[in-house]
């Protein structure tokens, strides 16, 4: 049986999920505060962490080198203990640390400084893409160096991007053999 919810049933489920939302987004700020911490004396660095309404708390973290599965394990074990110390761990919630995928757009300044002077696949707001080599990244923009083959002909274009016009930004990746 389903009931119909007025405008003051309705309000009262707004309200619980607002809160509910809040809620997330104050766990997702200690877990950042936590991993900030944790990362103070090392080459590890926050790429990006997702609460989900389901209980699921997604860490991706990277490294200046390449991160290791045991680094994974020891942040998820240091966040483990965090949320158990801190009585914000319950039965529903489930912790997942890995490196971002290998498709995944950078989205973190050290990412940036990683890719200097490799190959990347930038996807601009209007649709244009551009593949070069990351010459340069700063908090307002990067400079792509590409390569423009025609026929036997090759003509070398800088291009510098702001972030307000980027839409992603990928590691590129050759698969010719």
């Amino acid at each position: 049986m389903h009931r119909k919810l007025n405008g003051r049933g309705l309000d009262k489920v707004l309200f619980f999920i607002l809160i509910a939302m809040e809620k997330l987004v104050q766990l997702k700020q200690l877990i950042e505060n936590e991993i900030a911490r944790y990362f103070e004396n090392n080459d590890l660095f926050l790429v990006d962490i997702k609460v989900l309404s389901n209980g699921k708390i997604e860490i991706y973290a990277d490294s200046t080198n390449n991160i290791t599965v045991e680094e994974c394990v020891q942040i998820s074990r240091h966040i483990q203990h965090f949320l158990e110390e801190n009585n914000l761990m319950t039965d529903n919630i489930s912790l997942d640390v890995s490196s971002p995928g290998i498709d995944e757009p950078l989205k973190v300044a050290q990412q940036f400084q990683k890719q200097l002077n490799k190959q990347v696949d930038v996807v601009l707001k209007n649709g244009m893409k551009i593949t070069g080599e990351l010459l340069s990244a700063t908090s307002n923009e990067i400079s792509v160096k590409e390569i423009i083959k025609v026929k036997k002909s090759e003509t070398i274009e800088e291009h510098t991007l702001a972030f307000d016009e980027i839409k992603s930004v990928k590691k590129h990746f050759n698969f010719k053999l």
